[in-house]
């Protein structure tokens, strides 16, 4: 029998290695066919080397092919024999994208319709299909591994190499050159899954074919430009289906630099504005019509300059934003570290949904400055015009998904009342001067649990209060109202509140405060309907008491005020055989651990439990969304950020939505009724609050 386990163990262990080796065999086989798309390309470059250098017998055409193979060998040796991989693929990378330029402007009648220069397209678009097949082969067996850079290394160097190989145009060199750069950022948009991108890549490439090359007045090789375009498009186009970063992990690179390169940015990008600017006016000199032209660019001049004014300010306000969460991302430890969260604190979700309807607008008013400025046989404002145009559009992305990443804002407040016991008519009993140390600890070791919860998920502390002489109702009023009257340093109010109480609740359901007192859940939302009103924020009870259960019973009644409450009820009540009850603050040390510590498994269904959690949510819980900005945030910010002459454009920025069409808003009334019914029939086992913090409930 000992034998049979054993061999059975070691054939199954052997049949694992096996299969190992056989998939560490298949990606290094795979691997290779990386390098197909290459050598089919080329062979196309060689071929049409060959074929002008037949044509027109030029020496220039010959050194470059002596000199590509001199470069492939080099960069075959640093690969293969210094392990210099990186440089060893830049300079292939360079010499593809010169060699594709070149064979794209060195196009002649003469050869035009040779069948070597057949050939040699065909092979070109076979390249290209190649590229397709491998970069969807790589992805979909999970070879990738996605980083936040603006360009990988074979695009950024094959877009210089192409921008290189326009020295062959002579004067219409630094057209092309632009032009280069304005697919590159493009493809930049595209790779941080802008908005946008898509048409703006769309629209460039559509109006490049139609307009920008017929103005060269040089007969270009589409299919070698088709080629260049063609591979460099493949991979980020695919990542937007198959890329799984987030929006902070995408945007990694530019949100962690330093605040004077983001001002650089920013500085860069006035040069190429005032720049687009200059190019758009030149349509004064061109065109006769005075009369019809001049109206026209000065009105949607002087609009683009208003709005791109508004644009840069709010550029360098989100960057200064950016720096301050960078800032405290960095003073915090390793295992509270979290970019989404401190943004949200930092109400950098409000900031971008009223700054992505800016910057929306911008984009408006650059489209309508390049129609009445429109110059088909301008390059350079052609050039321009899509240097621009990725610029916003990239940067509307990025406000655009952190308005939709990005979480709301929380404050919270927690009251521990001291650790007394109660008679059945509710009058408070003084515990046993030997006890009153040990409970001291345990309301001390409660506080600090909800300072670290407070802390961990950054939700803005209004105070910790333990008072030994009790917690009265005049403190509590006044406290809980400055609670709910609290806004956020941007203006509007906080999308959630949330209450902590630990000590003891009448019978009755009522919570216990010093002398007779005591505060009913209906006084309670007396105070919070009285000051949240119509704004839509949100109530979030955690109360660790027993009779907790009158107040989890009633929240489920309520409608037309969001709340839910978090608590825990006994599984057996005063049990002997358990042991001693429940301890106060036990249920908030467990609950803040689970919320707190990704390690820490606590399995609230575990059999033989003293204390079940359980969680309650009003009726219209579901319909809960983040606060998002209306018109008079908008004007509250503009006065904030804007100077006072730019005010009419508050009323465009309010009318333009964030760039969304709520194309199913009329069935919107369906989605919540059955978002009510899942919630009220199939409540989840885990709620999570979009804050970082769950309410949970132990399965019946």
């Amino acid at each position: 029998m000992r034998r049979s386990v054993r061999y059975l163990v070691s054939h199954v262990t052997a049949s694992v290695v096996v299969k190992m080796k056989e998939v560490r065999r298949m990606h290094f086989s795979i691997h290779y066919l990386s390098y197909l798309p290459s050598l089919v390309l080329l062979v196309a470059i060689s071929l049409g080397l060959y074929t002008r250098w037949e044509a027109t017998e030029e020496v220039f055409i010959l050194v470059v092919a002596l000199g590509g193979l001199f470069v492939f060998a080099i960069a075959a040796a640093l690969h293969y024999y210094f392990s210099m991989e990186y440089f060893s693929e830049s300079l292939s990378h360079l010499w593809f994208g010169c060699l594709l330029g070149m064979m794209a402007f060195t196009e002649n009648e003469s050869f035009r319709y040779d069948e070597k220069e057949e050939v040699m397209n065909i092979l070109l678009m076979t390249s290209v299909g190649l590229s397709f097949f491998w970069a969807m082969l790589e992805r979909t067996c999970n070879y990738v591994k996605y980083t936040s850079k603006l360009l990988t290394n074979s695009e950024l160097m094959e877009t210089a190499g192409f921008a290189t190989a326009t020295i062959l145009l002579g004067q219409k060199w630094a057209d092309v050159c632009f032009l280069s750069v304005a697919f590159a950022l493009g493809l930049i948009a595209i790779r941080k899954k802008a908005l946008l991108a898509i048409p703006n890549l769309s629209v460039f490439l559509a109006l490049s074919i139609a307009v920008f090359f017929p103005a060269l007045r040089k007969t270009i090789n589409p299919y070698a430009a088709s080629c260049f375009a063609g591979r460099l498009c493949a991979a980020p186009l695919l990542d937007i289906y198959f890329s799984n970063l987030t929006t902070v992990e995408r945007w990694h690179w530019y949100i962690f630099q330093s605040k004077h390169a983001k001002r650089l940015i920013i500085l860069i990008i006035v040069v190429v504005d005032i720049t687009f600017m200059a190019f758009s006016g030149m349509i004064v000199q061109r065109f006769q019509e005075l009369f019809f032209v001049i109206p026209g660019f000065v009105i949607f001049g002087i609009l683009w300059v208003c709005f791109h004014i508004v644009f840069i300010v709010t550029c360098w306000v989100f960057t200064r934003k950016l720096n301050e969460c960078v800032l405290v991302y960095k003073a915090y430890g390793e295992d509270t570290k979290n970019m989404t969260r401190i943004m949200a604190s930092k109400g950098v979700r409000h900031f971008s949904q009223i700054s992505e309807r800016l910057a929306l607008c911008t984009i408006f008013s650059t489209c309508m400055l390049a129609a009445v400025s429109w110059q088909a046989t301008n390059t350079m404002f052609f050039a321009f015009l899509f240097i621009v145009l990725p610029v916003e559009i990239t940067i509307h992305g990025l406000l655009h998904d952190l308005g939709k990443s990005v979480g709301g804002t929380c404050i919270g407040y927690a009251m521990v009342a001291p650790s007394n016991s109660y008679s059945p008519e509710g009058d408070v009993i003084l515990l046993p001067s030997n006890a009153l140390q040990e409970y001291m600890s345990q309301s001390t070791d409660i506080l600090n649990s909800m300072q670290r919860f407070f802390t961990h998920h950054l939700i803005e502390t209004f105070g910790c209060d333990y008072s030994t002489s009790g917690l009265t109702l005049e403190s509590v009023e006044s406290k809980l109202k400055a609670l709910f009257e609290r806004q956020t340093s941007d203006g509007p109010r906080f999308d959630s509140y949330v209450v902590y109480y630990s000590g003891h609740m009448h019978p009755g359901g009522d919570l216990a405060l010093s002398g007779t007192a005591s505060l009913k859940l209906d006084t309670l939302l007396d105070w919070w309907r009285e000051t949240n009103g119509d704004a839509g924020s949100r109530l979030i009870l955690i109360l660790d008491t027993d009779n907790a259960h009158h107040w989890v019973r009633q929240v489920r009644k309520l409608d037309g005020v969001y709340i839910a409450i978090q608590s825990y009820q006994r599984s057996k009540r005063d049990d002997p055989e358990l042991g001693p009850g429940v301890q106060v603050g036990e249920f908030t040390k467990e609950w803040v651990a689970y919320n707190c510590s990704e390690d820490v498994g606590t399995n609230w269904a575990a059999e033989g439990r003293t204390l079940k959690a359980v969680y309650a949510v009003s009726r219209c819980w579901t319909d809960f969304h983040f606060h998002s900005p209306s018109e008079d945030d908008v004007t509250q910010h503009w006065d904030s950020n804007f100077p006072r002459m730019t005010r009419p454009l508050v009323r465009v920025a309010t009318w333009c939505q964030g760039g969304e069409v709520e194309l199913l808003c009329c069935c919107d009334w369906l989605f919540k009724c059955m978002k009510r019914k899942k919630m009220l029939w199939l409540p989840p086992v885990v709620l999570n609050t979009g804050h970082g913090f769950k309410l949970v409930r132990t399965k019946a």
